[in-house]
């Protein structure tokens, strides 16, 4: 059922891959987020043909497990990839200019193949796709326009992925190095019996809660956990895991409050108090969900020149990367922090166990429950959002990002920090001189995106959820809208993008 739904819909453009033979040697090429790059590969060369790699890039990416084969449409063809950052991609995507594409870093999945001509990034033939881990913005639109790009490309469409989750990872040991003494069970497809109310998380985040013997803690888990000094770990690189993170913590704390800390006894706020690092100063930084936050460890003053500090007895640190965030809290004594799903037990094998959380059910409904991070959980907290767009709103990209965002998700069984990536493409694309057509080999593997074989791709080899029936109903009437969906041959009055 679910694999047939956009192609149900745009009976055209899936019987016209079927159908015509000269299309069985497509190529496209994007860029983009490099968090979700192992899971987009393994889709790709799922459907398409394996990408073969050139000598000095990344080899061949082994096939995912549940894949039945490489090629598995039967096509041939290929969609190439250059996982350089969501920022890359965004500037890429609006230039329209392969040279603005990037690097890759360390790690990078393959992103050529020299047996047909791409032999680095440079000979990719366009940019028709970006990957974004984070929502496009006003800025970013604003950009868009500035640009030229609408007279040229039309509007920048832009649709969600996949679901992830964003953990709490902590080390085992308190402060002083003595095991945490944790007495709840551990809960089904959870890590620990470490439970965490949101007053406790929102104290912890906010510098409030710095010690493990705090009654905060103490009442959720049956018995006091140890003793010593609670130190929080937060990315030091802009990511989606932080704005994920960031985005929850701005709603869900914002009525916490408790005592300042664990010595003084006057009442103050847990509301989340790190503004965002992007802000221009001639606006008012302020907390908000940010890809970087002003952390007082990191920054000494805001970029406005305020003077950033940390409640007395708070400790924090920072790591780029989700694997420095697990690794710093595997290493320092009393730490926790937060880290994608991948980075923490038991995907990561080595990554730190997570606590579980209090979600707006449990605290409305008393349930005395507490949710661990799972797979399920961050696509019942997506599943929760149910958009609303007419034709005209849903090809404003900007209500997407709106809409798209769940930071208190309020249904039973929902994980309570999760959020979609997401692709960015052109409304207007034109045909390649050379008889490519580049728009509709991506708009095929979309197709087999939101299609029911790549689930098991997700869920048991990626580790991230699908997007839920409700959101990809609203994919399929925008990638179908003749007026505002995206257009396989030049918009009339534009020359497209390729």
């Amino acid at each position: 059922m679910r694999k047939s739904i956009l192609c149900a819909s745009a009976a055209l453009i899936c019987t016209g891959l079927t159908t015509n033979a000269a299309q069985a040697q497509s190529y496209a090429f994007g860029t983009g987020a490099s968090l979700s790059q192992l899971l987009y590969r393994h889709l790709m060369d799922c459907m398409y043909n394996q990408a073969q790699g050139s000598p000095g890039t990344p080899p061949k990416t082994p096939k995912a497990e549940h894949c039945p084969a490489f090629n598995s449409s039967g096509y041939g063809g290929l969609v190439l990839f250059a996982p350089t950052g969501s920022g890359n991609g965004k500037l890429a995507l609006r230039t329209n200019r392969v040279a603005d594409i990037g690097v890759p870093g360390s790690g990078a999945v393959t992103y050529a193949d020299s047996t047909i001509g791409v032999n680095n990034i440079a000979d990719y033939d366009g940019v028709q796709f970006a990957f974004s881990d984070d929502v496009l913005t006003p800025a970013d639109i604003a950009a868009w326009n500035a640009a030229g790009n609408p007279a040229r490309f039309g509007n920048v469409i832009q649709i969600p992925t996949l679901v992830r989750s964003v953990g709490i990872g902590f080390n085992g040991k308190d402060g002083t190095g003595a095991v945490l003494n944790i007495l709840p069970a551990v809960p089904s497809e959870g890590t620990s019996g470490l439970n965490l109310s949101r007053k406790a998380l929102c104290g912890i985040v906010s510098g409030h809660v710095t010690k493990w013997n705090n009654p905060l803690l103490t009442v959720t888990n049956g018995a006091v956990l140890g003793n010593g000094q609670i130190t929080f770990v937060h990315r030091s690189d802009a990511s989606q895991a932080s704005f994920l993170f960031s985005n929850a913590m701005t709603e869900q704390c914002r009525y916490e409050f408790g005592p300042a800390s664990e010595a003084d006894p006057t009442l103050v706020s847990y509301a989340y108090p790190w503004t965002d690092h992007s802000t221009a100063c001639t606006s008012l930084p302020l907390p908000t969900g940010a890809s970087l936050s002003n952390w007082p460890d990191q920054f000494p003053t805001d970029q406005c020149g305020k003077a950033l500090v940390g409640p007395a007895g708070s400790s924090f640190a920072n790591a780029a990367g989700n694997g420095g965030v697990a690794a710093m809290v595997n290493s320092i004594n009393g730490a926790i922090g937060y880290a994608n799903l991948e980075f923490l037990a038991p995907i990561g094998l080595t990554g730190p166990r997570t606590a579980n959380l209090q979600s707006q059910w449990d605290i409305t409904a008393a349930t005395g429950l507490f949710q661990p991070p799972t797979i399920q959980g961050g696509y019942v907290t997506m599943a929760t959002a149910i958009p609303h767009f007419s034709a005209a709103e849903r090809a404003n990209p900007l209500q997407w990002s709106i809409q798209g965002l769940v930071p208190n998700p309020i249904t039973q069984g929902a994980y309570p920090i999760a959020g979609f990536s997401w692709v960015e493409m052109y409304q207007c694309y034109q045909i390649h001189s050379n008889g490519n057509n580049a728009f509709l080999w991506f708009r095929f593997w979309l197709n087999y995106l939101y299609g029911s074989d790549a689930i098991p791709i997700m869920r048991l080899d990626d580790y991230v959820a699908e997007v839920p029936p409700v959101w990809q109903n609203e994919v399929s009437l925008l990638l179908n809208d003749s007026v505002y969906g995206p257009n396989g041959s030049a918009c009339a009055g534009k020359v497209g993008a390729y």
